[in-house]
């Protein structure tokens, strides 16, 4: 009784005691998540009357509209995928779980945890971009802040689990150089793109309105959309920039420094170029049904330095010691 209890997988909680930051901020992330998906979190302002959308019936529209594929993307990475994160924080806190198979599913839950923010930089990008004079504007409402709230608090989760549940097996080496053919170029389309216009949204032919990266969250910052502003700044031009820059000099000095790889890792689970560009797909099949949708070069810029940056991120997380 006692050789089968010492063979069972040790619960987290065991190992570490005293330790109810991480549960603590699952649970919490997961009621604000139930509040923010349900409370409006965008209101379409027009000279006739204002549509207010929270992010569920946000949903519910591109399935009434017939964008099923858009429909089911947004339900399952907005929705479906952020409470099934939380809830499985918990299990792997409480649970005697295998520790190689508790390191996978936290590998997973950091690689695809991004992915979650989705919808709040489509709000983003709609409040920026639906700025039509009388005609139509949009603004943010508190659903959108208490949605980013919880998805944040997600990540922060994760990154405080993974450190706990990292095996041996996990040590990294030298990162091929080869990756500067993805890196450089990634980087110099990615720099191009943050000043050029993404879209141009056109309505009775005298109302417009362009949107790039930098003049947008610029605008946003300017409206007092704070969250917003600053969830596109963090994690769609400080972190991607400093991804580029740390790939590049680790690969160009062949640094074999474990920490500063693995620290390069989590940089890059937070970068979110390819979120965004996303989002900005999304915008366009939204928008087509209130004004015409023009997709500039910026667009095109972002989404190549995007592609370039997952295949890049690919290389850097399945880099081992030999």
């Amino acid at each position: 009784m006692t050789r089968a209890a010492s063979r069972r997988p040790q619960r987290l909680l065991d190992q570490h005691r005293g330790r109810w930051d991480i549960p603590t901020l699952a649970l919490l992330a997961l009621v604000l998540l139930a509040f923010g998906v349900l409370v409006p979190a965008l209101t379409f302002v027009n000279l006739f009357a204002d549509d207010t959308f929270s992010v569920l019936t946000g949903i519910q529209a591109f399935f009434e509209s017939g964008n099923l594929l858009l429909g089911l993307l947004l339900l399952s990475f907005s929705v479906l995928f952020p409470a099934a994160k939380m809830v499985t924080i918990g299990v792997l806190w409480f649970a005697r779980i295998d520790g190689r198979r508790r390191a996978e599913l936290v590998r997973w839950l950091e690689l695809l945890g991004k992915w979650s923010l989705l919808d709040a930089f489509v709000i983003a990008v709609l409040v920026g971009t639906v700025q039509l004079g009388i005609l139509t504007q949009a603004r943010a409402e508190p659903g959108i802040w208490l949605y980013l709230a919880a998805i944040v608090l997600s990540l922060i989760a994760t990154f405080l689990l993974q450190p706990l549940v990292r095996t041996r097996e996990q040590a990294e080496h030298h990162l091929p150089t080869i990756g500067l053919w993805l890196t450089v170029p990634g980087a110099v389309l990615y720099g191009a793109g943050l000043s050029l216009p993404l879209l141009e949204v056109e309505k009775c032919w005298f109302w417009e309105n362009r949107f790039s990266l930098l003049g947008g969250t610029a605008q946003l910052f300017a409206r007092g959309e704070l969250p917003l502003a600053i969830a596109l700044v963090v994690f769609v031009l400080i972190v991607p920039t400093v991804r580029f820059v740390g790939l590049v000099a680790l690969r160009l000095l062949r640094a074999g420094d474990s920490r500063a790889i693995v620290l390069l890792r989590t940089i890059d689970k937070w970068s979110m170029v390819d979120v965004f560009v996303l989002a900005i797909f999304v915008v366009f099949s939204k928008l087509g049904a209130i004004a015409t949708v023009v997709p500039r070069v910026g667009m095109w810029l972002l989404f190549a330095a995007a592609v370039l940056s997952v295949a890049d991120s690919v290389l850097l997380q399945r880099a081992r010691r030999a």
